[in-house]
């Protein structure tokens, strides 16, 4: 989770946003759906980065595609594995990472990147799209592409609903997603790597971005071994204590501090409905107006 909220802030960091809502029957398809439905099933964490909509963005659309054409071949984005290192992003419209078996000795993560340029390493797997992964994974992705030429796949309802929890009502889209439904084995891994006391069950991150930004981050504590009542509060509470202390500690690192939104992390409003705790954290348009122009100045050679 550190990352997903480091990346947010790297492309810039509201609005105001309403308690966890129920899915609507009739929804709309949204970009990068088409990505998701070749994924092989069982993947536990689902990231989106809509590169083409950050690029387009009015507020910090240049700010993000100097950023990213100014990544080389040996430059390191945090959080991404080394083969989509650097410059592939910078002609890629939308990137998917989603990882299987985590916390395991089987943990994999396969990457999409919707591109028409050549990628280092990658193997195409549409005319639009390319992939990196281990083989067998890459392997299946390409036979599945093969399948939805030939008949649409479709998302599973539970993954949609889940990667809708955070999406605020009537938005389009979003600039990045996160979607990550965790095994035991996988949140114990999260908490030890992350230093997080209480790891989620589930999770829904939403991100976009107008003339302000707003980032919702919708957590589970539920877990659906313990029938205890007080015992599920109690870990929604220590959830949403564990939430306020990560975002209290990204408030104090140095690139949050250098792109002036310390107080937008530190002030994020936390809501506990639930077993579900929704953590939104806010920027203004003319806060976000001078954290495009910090962010600018730090692309200077």
């Amino acid at each position: 989770m550190r990352f997903v909220l480091a990346c947010v802030l790297i492309a810039a960091c509201g609005g105001h946003a309403s308690p966890p809502a129920t899915i609507p029957v009739t929804r709309v398809p949204t970009p990068g759906e088409q990505i998701l439905a070749l994924l092989p099933d069982g993947a536990q964490v689902i990231v989106e980065i809509d590169l083409a909509r950050l690029r387009a963005n009015a507020a910090i659309g240049e700010t993000a595609t100097r950023a990213l054409g100014a990544l080389g071949t040996d430059s390191h984005v945090p959080g991404l594995p080394i083969s989509v290192l650097g410059s592939p992003l910078a002609n890629a419209d939308q990137v998917v990472l989603a990882a299987y078996g985590v916390g395991t000795a089987q943990a994999a993560t396969l990457t999409i990147l919707a591109t028409k340029a050549d990628v280092p390493g990658g193997q195409r797997i549409t005319p639009e799209l390319v992939a990196l992964g281990p083989e067998d994974w890459v392997g299946q992705l390409q036979t599945r592409a093969a399948l939805a030429a030939q008949h649409p796949l479709t998302v599973p309802e539970d993954v949609l609903r889940l990667r809708d929890h955070a999406m605020l009502k009537g938005a389009t889209g979003a600039v990045m997603r996160v979607t990550a439904r965790l095994s035991f084995d996988a949140r114990v891994a999260l908490a030890r790597v992350t230093g997080l006391e209480a790891a989620p069950a589930e999770l829904s991150l939403w991100c976009d971005i107008s003339d302000d930004l707003v980032v919702v981050v919708d957590a589970d504590a539920n877990d659906p071994t313990d029938h205890d009542a007080k015992a599920k509060k109690d870990s929604a509470r220590q959830l949403a204590h564990t939430l306020r202390g990560l975002l209290s500690t990204l408030a104090e690192t140095e690139l949050v501090r250098a792109l002036g939104v310390p107080t937008s992390l530190s002030d994020a409003k936390l809501i506990t409905e639930g077993t579900w705790v929704r953590a939104i954290v806010a920027v203004g348009p003319r806060h976000l107006s001078r954290v495009a122009e910090r962010a600018r100045a730090m692309l200077v050679p």
